[in-house]
Parts: C-alpha cells; sequence; structure tokens
C-alpha cells in the first residue's frame, strides 16, 4: 500500500521545494519539518512544524503518525541521528539525502572523500533496516544545473570539457527528481531497501554543447579540455596538504564522479523511470527546455 502522510527536512534548499510541489501535486499530506518555521515559500497546502534538529526528541515528536520521512539536508552525516528518530517515531520508510552520483553501485565513487556522510548513511540504513525500510535514489548530475549553472555546458562562459567530452551520461530535471520520490512512496514495496535509478537524458557533452547552439542561436561555445584522472589525483593531493582548498578538493571528486569513465554514471539502458513516472525528454525537447529555462 503506498504512503501518503510524508515529513520532509531540507525542503527550502536547492531540491527540496522541488520534491515539495509535486508530492502535493500528487495528492500527499506533506508535513515540512523546518528549524527556522519560515517555509511561505512552499506551497499553502504543506503543514509546518518547526524543530530543533539538535534534540532527539523534537524531532521524533514532529515525525509521528508520519510513513515517510525524506531527507533533502545538506549535512549528510547528520542523517543517523535523523533515522534513530524516525524508527523511534515509527516511520516506516527513510528516504536520505542521495539525489545525486552513483555512491550504491560504483565501488570508486563511494571511495571519493567528498561522499563520506553519504557511505555513513548508506550504511546505518543497512544496519537499521529490520527497523525501517529505506531507498536510495541515483539521478546523476541536475539537468538544471548543467546548463543554468554551467557545470556540463557552460552558455555564460568557459566549458570545461572532461576527457573527450564524448562520454555520455544520465542527467536528471529537479522536477523530475520530485516525480521520483513521489514514485517510490507510491510503490514501496518494489522500492523498498534498494537504490532506484532516474534519468531525464543521458547525453555527452559534445552533444550538449550542440544542442545549446540549436537553442540559442547567439551562443558561441568556449571551452577548455580537462583531464579527469589529472584532477582526481590533484584533488587527493590538495586533501593532504596542509592549508589546502579542501572544498576546491571536493568540488573535483564530484566531477569526476559524474563525467569520468567507469564511475558508474550512465543507467540509460537500465532505469526505474517506467516505475517511477519519469517520461524523460528527447533532445528537441530538451532544446526547447533551455531556450525557455537558460
Amino acid at each position: 500500500m503506498a504512503f501518503t502522510k510524508v515529513a520532509i527536512a531540507g525542503a527550502t534548499g536547492n531540491l527540496g521545494p522541488h520534491i515539495v510541489r509535486e508530492l502535493v501535486n500528487q495528492g500527499f499530506e506533506v508535513t515540512v519539518l523546518s528549524a527556522s518555521g519560515n517555509t511561505s515559500s512552499l506551497p499553502s497546502e504543506v503543514k509546518t512544524i518547526k524543530v530543533d534538529f539538535s534534540s532527539r526528541d523534537s524531532v521524533v515528536s514532529a515525525l509521528r503518525g508520519q510513513e515517510a520521512f525524506v531527507s533533502a539536508i545538506p549535512k549528510h552525516e547528520e542523517q543517523p541521528a535523523l533515522i534513530d528518530a524516525a524508527i523511534a517515531a515509527g516511520v516506516q520508510r527513510f528516504i536520505p539525502s542521495e539525489f545525486g552520483s552513483n555512491i550504491v553501485g560504483n565501488e570508486k565513487v563511494a571511495a571519493l572523500p567528498v561522499f563520506g556522510g553519504k557511505v555513513k548513511t548508506q550504511e546505518y540504513l543497512r544496519a537499521k533496516q529490520d527497523q525501517i525500510s529505506y531507498t536510495l535514489i541515483t539521478n546523476g548530475l541536475f539537468v538544471d544545473w548543467f546548463f543554468g549553472l554551467g557545470l556540463g555546458a557552460n552558455l555564460k562562459g568557459k566549458t570545461q570539457i572532461f576527457d573527450n567530452g564524448d562520454s555520455r551520461h544520465s542527467f536528471t530535471l529537479l522536477s523530475d527528481i520530485g516525480k521520483a520520490v513521489a514514485g517510490v512512496l507510491k510503490h514501496p514495496e518494489e522500492t523498498k531497501n534498494r537504490g532506484v535509478y532516474v534519468q531525464t537524458i543521458a547525453l555527452s557533452q559534445n552533444q550538449a554543447l550542440k544542442i545549446a547552439q540549436k537553442a540559442k542561436p547567439d551562443f558561441k561555445p568556449e571551452t577548455e579540455n580537462v583531464d579527469l584522472g589529472e584532477l582526481e589525483k590533484n584533488a587527493y593531493a590538495e586533501l593532504s596538504k596542509e592549508g589546502g582548498n579542501v572544498g576546491g578538493a571536493m568540488f573535483d571528486f564530484i566531477k569526476v564522479s559524474i563525467f569520468r569513465d567507469g564511475y558508474g554514471n550512465l543507467w540509460d539502458e537500465k532505469n526505474d523511470n517506467e516505475l517511477l513516472g519519469i517520461k524523460g525528454l528527447s533532445e528537441s525537447e530538451l532544446e526547447a527546455w533551455i531556450a525557455k529555462n537558460v
């Protein structure tokens, strides 16, 4: 039976509002747990509970009566405490703040230092699966950031072309991730205690630049080549250096997980789109999306 009562933490971040809107649109009863209590930017249908996340009792009290708990918090290492609170409150399903690279299915990605908090959360959920079920959602880089922030094809500056730029990878719209969460909650048995994979489109950087040129005729791509092997090597070196640029190194590890061959970042032939209600985009539809949104 589908879950209908859903709580979410991290509802006002980059991804959270897309999840909340889709859950509301699909008829879920949504409760937002908020440290500030300020959720005026979210749909009026949601219920907001102000929570002290440092207090287990506060979180447990807010979660009582909920069937599922979705985490979209940025501090992934803090999620085991949320899992314990969910168990104490009788929540049946926990969806952690995964929503990115293929940590669950690729050892190279799981070993990257930037994902330590997510790996810890996955391990904790497996250890607690006799008390609460879970689903791990893998979606690759957000399409919105691939183009809007220039992480894959930069329409406002120079694009970093990773390796040869010809390898295809999986990417997902923020709105489709919201649909994926709703799909998981509608199919609790089919998605129980496993990773699910969704994508809006799979494409290479070189394909993306061509599509962007069609969508934006005035766009003249400027590119620079980046060797991902060297990028990863240098990121580890930066971490070991006293006073090194830790933030820059972590960002480079994310780029490696998204774009480097052998890091499990393409699942167009085997994914959970159909089960979870993700239709995806054709190249022409992506072109129209870029023209409208970027």
